[in-house]
């Protein structure tokens, strides 16, 4: 659970610290021009709002939890499934262990 809040806490961080770069507020007397604003809020490839997504900011560490979490409920289930259907080590060879 600790680790669960310093995440959270570190993405809040993380998206605070680009919400104030984005948005222009003034942080350490950080005075963009309205050029600098554009470049920062716009990609210039056409697209009508290229900000509307999360405004911009792609959390790439909540994606990488996300992937690896992804990758251990498969084993979690494969493994369930191999239990299931009986997947385990053969009788002669539990014995052998046991002795």
């Amino acid at each position: 659970m600790n680790s669960f809040i310093v995440t959270l806490a570190g993405l809040f961080l993380i998206y605070a610290t680009v919400i104030t770069t984005v948005y222009c507020v003034n942080d350490r007397d950080l005075t963009l021009t309205k050029d600098e604003i554009i470049a920062l809020t716009r990609d210039h490839n056409g697209r009508i709002d290229p900000d509307a997504f999360l405004n911009g900011f792609f959390p790439v560490w909540a994606a990488i939890q996300f992937l690896i979490a992804c990758f251990f409920f498969i084993v979690a289930v494969l493994s369930f499934v191999c239990y299931i259907l009986g997947c385990r080590t053969p009788p002669e060879e539990r014995n052998k262990r046991a002795k």
